[in-house]
């Protein structure tokens, strides 16, 4: 499940959850996709918890949260 959100620059930001190493449920990520503008890099956080925890959390966090997380994230390579 994703959900899109606006930054506090205007860019839409879709984020998800996706599995750990080779897709196993540990070791997750939170990861951030800007559909607005494709020239953004993605970002990831590594999560701690399963899976299920970090898509739960993409679903309750309210979105100064999901801010304040996408702030943190790293570029992915």
């Amino acid at each position: 499940m994703s959900r899109v959100f606006v930054d506090e620059d205007l860019l839409s930001w879709e984020v998800y959850a996706s599995g750990g190493q080779y897709g196993l449920p540990d070791d997750p990520k939170i990861v951030f996709h800007c559909v607005s503008d494709p020239s953004h890099r993605p970002r990831f956080v590594r999560f701690g918890g399963s899976s299920a925890t970090a898509v739960q959390a993409v679903h309750d966090f309210p979105i100064e949260r999901l801010r304040q997380v996408l702030n943190e994230a790293e570029e992915l390579d």
